[in-house]
């Protein structure tokens, strides 16, 4: 199965990263720790190179890295994961975060099996992806309105997730224990989101980054922009999801 996502860096990196972030506390990442970050946010590669230190080093792969600075920490690596390797070598990476990639992503599975055949035993790996639940309307100024944010989040959920709606796994524990991770855990999270709060003003932005795939007119796409930021629009976000795997020492 192939699914097509953004080509670039843009909001679902910032749907994802609240995942990511919530599990760094977890994964005890030290000094001097080796890191792989695919699907690699500026905010994230930061944030980890932070942790590891001087002595450690973060890889960040991406499609389009033009958001990834290379620093003495952080080695930014441009990479089409569905033609080249996970870049490291066995047992190489303390531990691996991994959002679902941008760009078309033909066998999930296999670029598990790389990052686990990459990770040290012991070792924490990190994804996150978006579930195919559609985010929820709960409240809108009319009916008219209802159904054109119902209509705009239906497509741009199809467009996040692919037709199919892929995500990493649809059974996470019996691909992880395939490959030898013998502790899992899987947390779904949802948000209740008012107009002009920041999480609506992240729809208005994601819809802004995939208006040319979607079916909707400007003017739409303009009164889209202008409900996200009424406080009578209450929503429910779109369901993310994160699962940490720890590979058998």
């Amino acid at each position: 199965m192939t699914t097509t996502l953004p080509a670039h860096a843009g909001p679902i990196h910032l749907l994802l990263n609240p995942s990511i972030h919530a599990v760094l506390d977890r994964l005890d990442i030290r000094t001097n720790h080796r890191v792989l970050d695919v699907g690699a946010s500026e905010e994230s590669t930061t944030l980890l190179a932070r942790l590891v230190g001087r002595y450690g080093s973060v890889t960040a792969v991406d499609a389009d890295t033009g958001h990834l600075t290379d620093t003495a920490v952080i080695n930014v690596h441009q990479l089409d994961l569905n033609r080249d390797p996970v870049p490291g070598h066995a047992a190489g990476y303390d531990h691996i975060l991994a959002r679902w990639p941008h760009g078309t992503l033909r066998d999930p599975a296999d670029l598990i099996a790389q990052m686990t055949t990459r990770l040290r035993p012991g070792g924490w790996l990190v994804l996150a992806d978006i579930t195919t639940t559609a985010p929820r309307i709960y409240r809108a100024p009319d009916d008219e309105s209802a159904t054109l944010i119902h209509t705009v989040l239906q497509q741009a959920h199809r467009a996040l997730t692919g037709p199919h709606g892929a995500t990493w796994t649809a059974d996470p524990e019996t691909l992880l224990f395939s490959h030898g991770m013998v502790q899992h855990c899987i947390h779904t999270t949802t948000e209740t989101w008012t107009g002009a709060d920041p999480g609506c003003r992240l729809l208005a932005d994601v819809i802004t980054h995939l208006r040319p795939r979607l079916n909707i007119t400007n003017t739409d796409a303009d009164r889209f922009a202008d409900l996200m930021t009424d406080p009578r629009v209450l929503l429910g976000s779109y369901e993310r999801r994160v699962i940490h795997a720890r590979a058998r020492r």
